[in-house]
């Protein structure tokens, strides 16, 4: 999104609501067509506006695209936060982010496929911003799966990298069958995989403890 904005503090809420109107249109578009064969065009009759309006909130094509995947990282890194404050053990606090991280998943499937299918598209700084972004979340998740084996006295025979690598790809291709319109819940796939991912990862497949806020 352009800077000037962001110099002179917080933008008026009419002008946050505008850009988030069109963030969401940007978010179905891309999804629906894909990145490259979606235009500005299409973002603007969207939102009811002209395209030269579009740009008085973003840069580019590619802004938009940036934008989207940056609210994204806010939202995860809010949830990393939130789970660091539960008052439970390493492997109670990996299979919540196993759940927490799928269930995000099931609510948000077009921004899931836009982020997994698009964001190559993404250019210099703001592609190695992503890139870095992706990296924490992988570090993220190896010492939460280190932090369990150390808990449960595992000795890992694996390297982590490909476990890491391993749990993310298989939780993150629910997106490609699931849909909201079938008999399984969001939380109900999100509590299997969880499980699954941990008996996986551990070798166990305990029941969920009772997570309670510190």
């Amino acid at each position: 999104m352009k800077s000037n904005a962001r110099k002179s503090g917080a933008a008026p809420a009419g002008r946050r609501n505008r850009e988030a109107e069109i963030l969401q249109a940007a978010l179905a578009i891309f999804a629906e067509k894909g990145y490259a064969a979606a235009s500005i065009q299409d973002v603007a009759d969207a939102v009811g506006v002209l395209k030269g309006s579009v740009y008085h909130y973003i840069d580019s094509k590619e802004d938009l695209l940036f934008q989207i995947f940056e609210n994204a990282h806010g939202d995860a890194e809010l949830m990393m936060r939130e789970l660091e404050a539960l008052d439970v053990d390493p492997v109670e606090r990996l299979r919540a982010y196993l759940e927490r991280g799928v269930a995000n998943t099931l609510q948000n499937l077009e921004l899931q496929s836009l982020y997994f299918r698009d964001w190559r598209y993404l250019t210099g700084e703001r592609r190695a911003k992503l890139v870095e972004r992706r990296r924490q979340y992988d570090r993220y998740l190896r010492d939460l799966i280190a932090a369990a084996y150390k808990f449960k006295g595992l000795q890992g025979t694996v390297n982590q990298r490909f476990v890491s690598s391993f749990v993310i790809g298989g939780t993150n291709w629910v997106a490609d069958w699931y849909r909201p319109d079938g008999k399984d819940s969001p939380a109900e796939v999100a509590k299997s995989y969880a499980q699954l991912a941990l008996a996986a990862v551990l070798g166990v497949a305990e029941p969920a403890a009772a997570a309670r806020p510190r």
